[in-house]
């Protein structure tokens, strides 16, 4: 029996947030510009688990907007596909993929991590942008 070991070096906070994203590059030359939706569901300080309907390559490097309900500002940063698994039922395909931040300006990590923790008002949020 193996037991499962923790890779991760920081706490994860799950999320429901609008996730959409761009390919930037990857192996099959994909059009950059084309954009996609998918669903978050964790969120830490080095990367992001969301679900969508479209299959990525790992290594492939995402643009990312990640959009709260109550936070009139999405949030926008980089990734690397880490992993993709397919889940779900044969007949609607979707997946999870895990992005590792490649870049992320400081302050928008200090306003997801208030934001979900419910720490500020989405007027406090607002006024350190």
């Amino acid at each position: 029996m193996s037991t499962f070991q923790e890779k991760r070096k920081y706490a994860r906070l799950d999320i429901r947030s609008k996730i959409n994203f761009s390919i930037q590059e990857t192996p099959e030359k994909e059009t950059p510009l084309e954009r996609f939706r998918g669903i978050g569901k964790n969120i830490g300080a080095e990367g992001l688990l969301f679900s969508c309907d479209k299959k990525l390559a790992t290594g492939t490097l995402l643009d990312l907007e990640i959009i709260f309900s109550k936070k009139p500002d999405p949030i926008y940063l980089t990734g690397k596909v880490r992993w993709c698994k397919e889940i779900g039922d044969s007949e609607k395909k979707t997946f999870e993929v895990g992005v590792q931040f490649s870049s992320i300006n400081k302050n928008h990590v200090l306003l997801l991590i208030k934001y979900v923790c419910g720490n500020l008002s989405v007027d406090e949020i607002s006024s350190l942008n």
